[in-house]
């Protein structure tokens, strides 16, 4: 069985590689393909912030209808995956640049959506790769 932690940091470096090779080439999107035990490992990991750390993500839907509150911005939730990382955040609408279908109001729905879309490409593929593009 192969250590998790060690399959994490080698997807990490493979994907980073990959996503700086398609930014010196100008593009802003990558196409990475992701063997199946690559998409179960992000799945996992997924699923374990969104199902294991309810206490965690209420506070954070309650920091962000704090500070909307406060502001009156309404923010809505997104996850990315890209060359820096993996991110949730919580942005206004001014602040958005991703599209109205990708963004949500609870941090546990931008999770799901990414989770599901994950489950989705590899569910397509028969030869245990899945096709996932990164959205910045």
């Amino acid at each position: 069985m192969t250590d998790p932690r060690s399959a994490r940091e080698t997807l990490a470096a493979r994907l980073s590689r990959e996503m700086m090779e398609a930014e010196r080439q100008g593009f802003g999107t990558s196409t990475v393909w992701l063997t199946r035990e690559e998409t179960d490992l992000i799945c996992a990991a997924l699923r374990t912030v969104s199902g294991g750390d309810s206490a965690r993500l209420d506070f954070m839907d309650r920091c962000v209808a704090a500070m909307s509150a406060q502001d009156g911005a309404i923010r809505n939730w997104r996850v990315t995956i890209d060359q820096d990382g993996l991110t949730l955040s919580a942005a206004s609408s001014a602040q958005r640049h991703a599209p109205a279908s990708s963004v949500h109001a609870s941090c546990r729905a931008a999770i799901d959506e990414r989770i599901a879309e994950l489950d989705s490409a590899r569910a397509i593929t028969g030869d245990g790769q899945a096709d996932y593009k990164s959205r910045a």
